[in-house]
Parts: structure tokens; sequence; C-alpha cells
């Protein structure tokens, strides 16, 4: 039930972990509308919790339609699903959606350390690159040509396709609040790499396969069977 909650953006700078009324309804077996009738008639309870945003989109039985659909934070789903009735299938549904707000939160606020704990190191990998004897007149583009070849790495997308994940992207952002935590644990690995390297006067290209590689043991070990035929 991996899409019982879910972050509104990839972009961890301004995500929020929330459900959605038309989620509540498949995964409890009632009615959407009914229950987007409960949450019209009792607006005012759940706004005590938060503003009760919804956004207006197609679903697989609206013919085409765009439709009314409320979205809701951890506390207002916790308040809607007490007024449904306890049937077997409502009971483990509520369970279900407990965990799930759980490790969606989780891993949120895991993205939010790990992008804090590796500002820091940023700033070493910068300073690295501006002293680079190898590319003294092309020190701003270098540092984007790491940084990007760093997260096309660990996430084994193309810039663009990182981009991607968010439709709200914009020229100042930065690739890597679009990571997730494992994507920023591997991240930083591979900083710990390439700022020796650049210090130690390497070029490009040596430092290129040098995180490729790390790359591929570490996925090696983490599926010794990946290679068996």
């Amino acid at each position: 039930m991996k899409d019982l909650a879910f972050l509104t953006s990839p972009d961890m700078s301004k995500a929020e972990v929330l459900t959605n009324h038309v989620v509540i309804a498949e995964y409890a077996g009632l009615n959407k509308i009914s229950v987007r009738k409960l949450i019209d008639n009792n607006k005012q309870d759940l706004e005590e919790l938060g503003k009760v945003s919804f956004e207006m989109t197609t679903l697989d039985d609206s013919r085409g339609q765009k439709v009314k659909v409320y979205q809701l934070n951890r506390n207002q789903a916790m308040l809607l699903i007490t007024w449904l009735d306890n049937t077997e299938p409502v009971r483990a549904f509520k369970l279900a959606l407990v965990q799930r707000f759980d490790e969606m939160e989780k891993e949120l606020q895991a993205r939010k350390i790990a992008r804090a704990v590796e500002k820091p190191k940023g700033v070493t990998l910068h300073q690295a690159i501006s002293e680079w004897n190898h590319y003294p007149r092309h020190g701003n583009t270098w540092h984007t040509i790491i940084r990007s070849l760093l997260a096309t790495t660990v996430t084994g997308l193309t810039k663009k396709q990182i981009q991607a994940r968010d439709t709200d992207w914009r020229k100042e952002k930065t690739l890597l609040d679009l990571l997730d935590s494992e994507e920023m644990g591997c991240y930083k690995m591979l900083e710990n790499i390439v700022i020796p390297m650049i210090e130690a006067g390497s070029d490009y290209d040596p430092i290129k396969a040098a995180i490729k590689s790390t790359m591929e043991t570490k996925k090696a070990v983490s599926d010794p069977h990946q290679n068996d035929f």
C-alpha cells in the first residue's frame, strides 16, 4: 500500500506528506462521493488541523472530467477515519495508513538530515574545484559539471531526467533537493572520493572512472546475484 500517503513534491525543500479522499475511499472500500461529502460536512473541524486543500484532477472513472480531490495531512486523515464505520476493511486500512504516514515522514526527515549534513562537504568540494589546477579558467562550469556527474551517477539518470522529477523545476534549484535519502547517502560517499582526487590534481577522466567503479562495486555488494545467469 505504498500509495496510501505520498510526498507532494520530489523537492524535499517544499514536500509534505499527504493522502487524499480518493485513496481513503478506495482502500477503505467506500464510495468516493460519500467520503468527499463527509469532508464537506465536517470541513470546519478538519480545518482546525490545517487548511483543507484540494486539486482538480481527472480520475479513471471521471470520463475525462476534472473532479475535486481533497488532500489531507496526517492529523486531518486520522480525524476523518475516526468518523468511518469500524468494519474489518476499514480497520485494516486505518493501521496501514498510520504505518505509511510514519514511513513517508521518516523518509522526508532522512532526506532533510542528509541534505543538511552534506552542505559542509559541499562547501569543501566547491573550494577544491575553485583551486583545481587543471581547470583554473572554468571554475564555475566545473562546479556544475562535477555536481551533475555525482547526481547522475547515484541516480542512473540524466540531468534532465532528474529535473523531470519535479514539474516545477527552476534553474536556481540544486539537483540535490531531488535526491532521495539513499541517493543522498551515495552522493556523500562519492564526494569523499572526488574531493581528495581534485586536491591531488587528478584529471576529470580518472575521477569519472573512480566514481563509476565505486557505484558498480556498491551495487555488486548490495546484490551479489545481479550478474548470475
